[in-house]
């Protein structure tokens, strides 16, 4: 399947895309995204993705009045029309105007909408687990208003995922400047200590992914608390599991975390990963 590109209503060409359009996101950052899945032509949690993307435009500054169940029905229509069973869908929003660095009053969005074939996570990481540090690095400022949304500046992240790469690892865990857990570069962590189920607290500074949110769900159907708070890096010693959790990845084992934790069980995240893949497929 070829990528599919709709920018504000309308399906384009990449040739097409032109530089004007993307100035403000290109230039500034200034504007947000969110990545979803479609499967057998259905696009998974798209009220939970939408209502975030809403949220990060607020943030910005960013209206977003316009209908967007008409892009939802856009992107339906050429995913059914390419019999594209499972894809991965990106929606990027940015200010229109101007092109200097003070967006004034301006509040008009362009919105582009990215999709092409959904790649798996390798499914060795499943089997075997990722391996992480805690990053020493870099820190999430909890006191950011852009800390709890994505916006078109990742750069942090990147730096993050890249002191994992120099120390043989897959993934950073990142603290607060306060010093409390928060998540790993692109996923939410959780953790399991005697029976117990913890993750970090939105007040710690994280983005409250669509899966986390899901996860919390399916613990407490089955009359299980996750524990939301805030937590160390002392937390981690002599846990049972610990996992990642976002759209793409679904449910993701850690087998170490560099000088901190090492464990091969992963019982409750293959339990997880399962009923996360079933409810996208559902």
């Amino acid at each position: 399947m070829k990528h599919l590109y709709i920018l504000d209503g309308k399906k384009v060409k990449e040739k097409d895309i032109r530089i004007r359009q993307l100035m403000r996101g290109f230039l500034y950052g200034d504007g947000v995204f969110e990545t979803m899945r479609a499967v057998n032509y259905k696009i998974y949690m798209w009220d939970e993705h939408i209502e975030k993307i809403r949220q990060g435009a607020r943030v910005c500054r960013i209206d977003v009045s316009e209908d967007l169940e008409n892009i939802k029905t856009s992107i339906e229509r050429h995913i059914k029309k390419e019999r594209a069973g499972d894809v991965y869908i990106r929606i990027n929003l940015w200010r229109k105007m101007p092109e200097i660095f003070d967006p004034g009053t301006e509040k008009e969005p362009h919105i582009l909408v990215i999709i092409k074939k959904h790649h798996p996570y390798p499914e060795i990481f499943y089997k075997e687990g990722i391996r992480c540090i805690v990053s020493k690095k870099y820190f999430k400022n909890e006191m950011s208003p852009v800390v709890c949304i994505k916006t078109l500046n990742y750069l942090e992240n990147i730096f993050a995922r890249t002191e994992a790469r120099d120390n043989r690892c897959d993934d950073a865990i990142l603290l607060n400047t306060s010093g409390y857990l928060t998540s790993a570069t692109v996923s939410n962590i959780f953790f399991v200590k005697k029976g117990k189920v913890y993750t970090p607290s939105v007040d710690c500074g994280i983005r409250a992914g669509t899966i986390r949110e899901l996860v919390i769900k399916i613990y407490h159907r089955s009359g299980i608390k996750v524990n939301e708070g805030r937590f160390s890096v002392r937390d981690l010693e002599d846990v049972d599991e610990v996992f990642l959790t976002n759209t793409l990845m679904g449910v993701l084992p850690v087998r170490e975390i560099k000088g901190i934790f090492e464990g091969r069980s992963f019982r409750i995240s293959s339990f997880l990963k399962k009923e996360v893949e079933k409810s996208i497929r559902d």
